[in-house]
């Protein structure tokens, strides 16, 4: 007579296989991603774990981006969340990422949106359509503007130096974008190895030793405190309240 009971040992330890082999699968590609990340530029200056960086979505959009710009062969050296000082002594605008490469400087705002994006230079607000909804952001071209007027002043090395670049993530589509100025780039993320790999053609404007002088002089301003965040999270609130 056949044992009925064997018919349940066999797909239990099949069972049992499986979440076995998918555990351990698991687990390496977590040590392989982990590993990847403390060698990454933006791991080295993170003080972030990576399953920190993992659950937060501005954070992993910034590193993911920094992934790309790691593989450039551009002779570059880049810097993350750049606290610069603005007018008052605990005022301050924060840059998502800086790349100082002998082609200038690169100041990059990056985005994480997941629908259609729509926007021109001149508007104060650019759209997001997803879903059959719309949403409204600042434009991010008149930010990074900001962004780089502050660190001139901060730097005083030439207006012309500078690349304004808005990076967005993979699952934004970019749909109509108008840019007129020059040194302005509005860049969806599987277009950015193309986009850095072109720019190789670009007359150097700095050479090796200004690129290290730079990023010694910006790297402290990439290491503030939390009272230091928070101050600049409270400012923002306060700006957008008196609008």
């Amino acid at each position: 007579m056949y044992d009925i009971s064997k018919r349940r040992v066999f797909p239990i330890f099949v069972f049992a296989y499986v979440v076995v082999f998918t555990v351990l699968i698991v687990g390496i590609t977590a040590y392989i991603e982990n590993t990847k990340y403390k060698n990454s530029s933006y791991g080295k200056q993170s003080t972030r774990s990576f399953w920190n960086i993992l659950n937060d979505k501005g954070a992993r959009g910034e590193y993911r981006m920094s992934e790309l710009l790691d593989k450039s062969s551009l002779e570059k050296k880049l810097l993350f969340n750049v606290y610069i000082p603005k007018k008052k002594e605990d005022d301050t605008t924060e840059i998502d990422i800086i790349m100082i490469c002998t082609k200038g400087i690169y100041v990059l705002e990056n985005k994480n949106y997941s629908g259609w994006i729509f926007g021109s230079e001149k508007d104060r607000r650019w759209c997001e359509t997803l879903n059959g909804k719309k949403y409204f952001f600042y434009n991010p071209i008149r930010q990074n503007n900001t962004h780089i007027k502050y660190l001139e002043k901060l730097l005083q090395i030439g207006e012309e130096k500078y690349t304004s670049l808005i990076t967005f993530n993979s699952s934004a589509n970019l749909k109509k974008i108008t840019v007129e100025s020059e040194n302005v780039y509005v860049i969806a993320y599987n277009s950015l190895s193309k986009f850095l790999k072109n720019e190789k053609a670009k007359p150097d404007r700095l050479t090796s030793e200004e690129i290290n002088q730079l990023y010694e002089r910006l790297l402290p301003l990439t290491q503030v405190t939390k009272a230091q965040k928070q101050q600049h999270i409270d400012n923002i609130k306060k700006k957008y309240q008196k609008h």
